[in-house]
């Protein structure tokens, strides 16, 4: 019978997260299978590559299988030393991530501790005529340069799962956030040298735990296998037996797991003293680098709003729970890795950006008809388009002083004034309640200065417009920027004023195409390419883009 110390020296290369260069390897378009694996992606390959780091490698990096050898340990070893099986303790009884070793010494010592861990056990299992790994001589059998695809894919605590950890029993008590809300969140204390919770610095984890070492810290990815799995692990050996995270890496990083996460729908909002409005407010008075000062507004920024219309604060605040313009400055600085406040709000194909998220809110079926034909950021907004955000600040008695603002008053007062500010500038915000009146939207459109072969189109003009004001509905971010009741006509009307009597088509789009105008299409192209890649874009059936007798009957012959 296969004995305790055999089948857990076979566990093997539990590698360090620090010896790691990645969890979970790019693809790469290969399908070959690790020694005794199905073929089929995984989510729990560890690649490694630590002997990189003293040099260029003679062989390419192993691609590890944790979790087969976990279960496999988990079989024999004494519960809840599992881990302790290829994971050492520190002196002060932390455990290290990397395998059978604290620190990396040389070389020659790596190699000898990965070879005669993984194949020495290999090499026993075989001559006792079991199943096991590869053995000495078979090095491309684990250095292969075409691993098998990872499923391995990122994981962060939503809302949702944020909320299930702060109500969680095995955490208490729930109504104490020292000991709550400190069992995740601490700072260094220099004083008393150790770690502690403070109030309403409750950062990301990233803002302290980078990917790489700083400041002797431990990297993210160790802070959080440490932290995460130790306290999973503890709450499932407790006697109470409550429920608890996964301690496996599918359990995590595989996306049908993480489907299977349970999603607690409503959650209460989490209060950590943040203001309902607040003003993105960089520094532009006297201190204001050369040339950039009273350059810009200020903006209200709707907070409450924009909390219940995200799934994580990492939206926003993707490092540090701080004021954007502490790390995005008008010039940039280092803790903002240099992104200027200008990019950082603006930057079009960015999700971290406002103007990237509602770039991509607009992307959905009701609205992408207009906006997907929009070429977005592809030009400068016009000035009435950026005052919608950007707009002359007021106070709860009127609107204040523009001078006063641009030299910096606004920036130097209390917070608490700050935010009264901002709830009084989005109380007088113009939103739109609806489009024109029916009388001003002609019920039908008859388009027929094209027709040849088939009969005039009749287009139901006011159908769609209601259509498409029924689709926007209530929502917030449609009525912040259609500020005009003639504004979802621009859909269609683009590039002329905003107006219940646009100009036609054909003011712009001539009959035949115009090689002098290469950058508008001809009438019947405009037509087509407007009105069926609308539908298209918001997936609507009928009237297929085919059938065009749907929109204009054949003429008789």
């Amino acid at each position: 019978m296969m004995n305790a110390k055999s089948l857990l020296r076979w566990a093997g290369a539990l590698v360090a997260v620090a010896a790691v260069t990645v969890f979970g390897l790019d693809a790469r378009g290969t399908t070959k299978p690790l020694p005794g694996s199905t073929g089929e992606q995984r989510a729990d390959l560890v690649e490694i590559g630590v002997m990189a780091k003293f040099g260029d490698l003679e062989l390419p990096k192993v691609t590890f299988p944790h979790d087969r050898h976990s279960e496999a340990v988990a079989k024999v070893a004494a519960p809840g030393k599992e881990c302790a099986t290829c994971h050492k303790n520190d002196d002060k009884g932390k455990m290290s991530l990397k395998f059978m070793r604290l620190e990396d010494t040389t070389a020659a010592d790596l190699k000898n501790i990965y070879h005669a861990n993984c194949i020495g056990c290999h090499t026993e299992q075989a001559k006792a005529g079991r199943k096991t790994g590869p053995q000495d001589g078979e090095c491309r059998s684990c250095h292969t340069p075409k691993p098998v695809a990872s499923s391995w894919k990122q994981i962060g605590l939503d809302k949702s799962l944020h909320y299930r950890h702060v109500a969680a029993k095995a955490i208490a008590p729930v109504n104490d956030p020292q000991k709550n809300c400190g069992a995740c969140h601490h700072v260094y204390d220099e004083a008393a040298k150790k770690l502690a919770w403070v109030k309403n610095k409750e950062d990301s984890c990233r803002a302290c735990h980078g990917d790489a070492r700083v400041e002797k810290k431990p990297s993210l990815r160790e802070a959080a296998h440490t932290q995460c799995i130790t306290c999973h692990r503890g709450v499932a050996a407790a006697p109470a037996k409550a429920d608890s995270g996964p301690v496996s890496c599918a359990g995590c990083h595989d996306p049908a797991m993480q489907a299977k996460f349970k999603v607690v729908r409503d959650v209460p909002r989490l209060e950590r003293g943040q203001p309902d409005a607040a003003m993105v407010l960089p520094e532009t008075g006297k201190d204001a680098p050369k040339g950039m000062k009273g350059t810009m507004k200020p903006v209200a920024f709707n907070h409450k709003v924009h909390e219940a219309a995200s799934n994580t604060c990492r939206a926003c605040h993707h490092v540090k729970i701080d004021n954007c313009t502490t790390c995005h400055t008008l010039e940039g600085v280092k803790d903002g890795s240099f992104v200027q406040i200008e990019k950082a709000m603006h930057q079009p194909d960015s999700m971290k950006s406002c103007v990237g998220c509602h770039n991509q809110k607009v992307q959905t079926p009701s609205c992408a008809g207009c906006h997907g034909f929009m070429k977005t950021g592809a030009r400068p907004q016009s000035a009435a388009a950026c005052a919608v955000c950007h707009a002359d600040p007021v106070g709860p008695s009127g609107p204040l002083d523009a001078k006063a603002v641009a030299d910096g008053a606004l920036l130097k007062a209390p917070k608490e004034q700050r935010a009264e500010v901002a709830a009084a500038t989005l109380a007088v915000r113009r939103t739109t309640k609806g489009t024109l009146p029916a009388d001003d939207i002609p019920e039908f459109v008859t388009i027929g200065v094209l027709s040849d072969k088939y009969e005039p189109s009749k287009l139901p003009h006011r159908k769609i417009i209601n259509t498409l004001m029924a689709a926007i509905g209530d929502d917030k971010l449609a009525a912040t920027f259609h500020t005009d009741k003639a504004t979802v006509c621009a859909g269609c009307h683009h590039n002329s004023p905003v107006s219940k009597t646009p100009p036609k088509c054909a003011s712009c789009h001539g009959k035949p195409f115009d090689p002098a105008k290469g950058d508008r299409p001809g009438l019947k192209a405009a037509y087509h390419q407007q009105c069926m890649g609308c539908h298209n874009r918001m997936k609507l059936e009928k009237p297929a883009d085919t059938a065009c007798a749907e929109c204009h009957k054949e003429r008789a012959k």
